[in-house]
């Protein structure tokens, strides 16, 4: 089980170049890969970056940034405009002559003039450089995929504690159904005794206690609530995406508890539902950093 919140950094050098990869995962539905570089990479390499990603991670917004650094004499010096320079003196020089000033020309004048300097330009990255740039992604993306690892455990030892919760409660629940079950039958009798005493006619009497009888009934909506608790267990197992997996069987989950509790006539049983609600809830917070 992956969470979907992970960093990393991934460094790698050759000759020319040092390369930075930085990752950075969050919370999406869906998968969402932004790829900066502070250099233009070839589209090719984007769509490999993009792949090899997709391969490790399933779900969650990944903004991935590249940067390189390039080493001397791969890094081009500084151009000095010469002729540039010389004309703009000489215009200069001559402009002070004929205004009668006695201002010199000085280099820090010159340096400020537009075109004088040419400052140093970036290398294209080269083909040569792809395999460096590989490694550096796969160091940053195993790094990402451990801290997601790691709060993906911390994440299942939570619902694993809220689970054994339920299943507590649950169990107190299932000793408590025929004490209730008694009390409503004996509850059951009396609203029939009133309806025969009233005289109503047997049609309406039948439906009332067809009525009567199926809201104090729960053991189908317990059953099936204990079979979507062993299905959860059995995918928090699992290594794959579990995330939206997870939630639908939550959203049954608390379709039968919710009707548990809508049936219920007992207090304690009531309360019960009520608790294990609140575990189901807790349990859809952690899903929601799940892959």
């Amino acid at each position: 089980m992956y969470s979907m919140t992970g960093y990393g950094e991934g460094r790698e050098s050759n000759k020319e170049v040092d390369l930075h990869v930085e990752m950075s995962t969050v919370n999406h539905r869906f998968l969402e890969i932004e790829v900066k570089s502070s250099e233009p990479i070839p589209f090719a390499w984007e769509k490999k970056i993009r792949h090899l990603v997709r391969e490790k991670i399933k779900r969650g917004k990944v903004s991935l940034n590249v940067e390189a650094k390039w080493k001397p004499p791969f890094l081009s010096e500084v151009v000095i405009n010469r002729e540039l320079v010389t004309s703009y003196k000489n215009a200069l020089s001559g402009l002070c002559q004929n205004l009668g000033l006695d201002d010199r020309v000085t280099l820090s004048h010159l340096l400020a003039l537009r075109g004088v300097i040419s400052p140093p330009r970036k290398p294209q990255i080269k083909k040569s450089l792809e395999t460096t740039l590989e490694k550096a992604l796969t160091k940053a993306l195993k790094n990402v995929l451990k801290m997601r690892g790691k709060e993906g455990k911390e994440h299942l030892q939570s619902i694993l504690r809220y689970l054994k919760r339920i299943q507590k409660r649950l169990s107190d629940l299932e000793e408590e159904i025929p004490t209730a079950q008694n009390l409503y039958q004996e509850k059951v009798k009396e609203s029939l005794k009133n309806l025969l005493a009233l005289g109503e006619d047997r049609e309406k009497v039948a439906r009332e206690l067809s009525f009567l009888i199926s809201r104090g009934d729960i053991s189908e909506e317990k059953l099936r609530f204990q079979s979507h608790l062993r299905e959860l267990q059995t995918t928090l197992q699992q290594k794959e995406s579990v995330g939206k997996k997870i939630r639908f069987i939550l959203q049954e989950l608390h379709r039968e508890i919710n009707t548990m509790g809508a049936k219920a006539n007992s207090f304690i049983i009531s309360r019960l539902v009520v608790q294990i609600k609140e575990d189901l809830e807790r349990i859809r917070e952690e899903v929601q950093n799940i892959e």
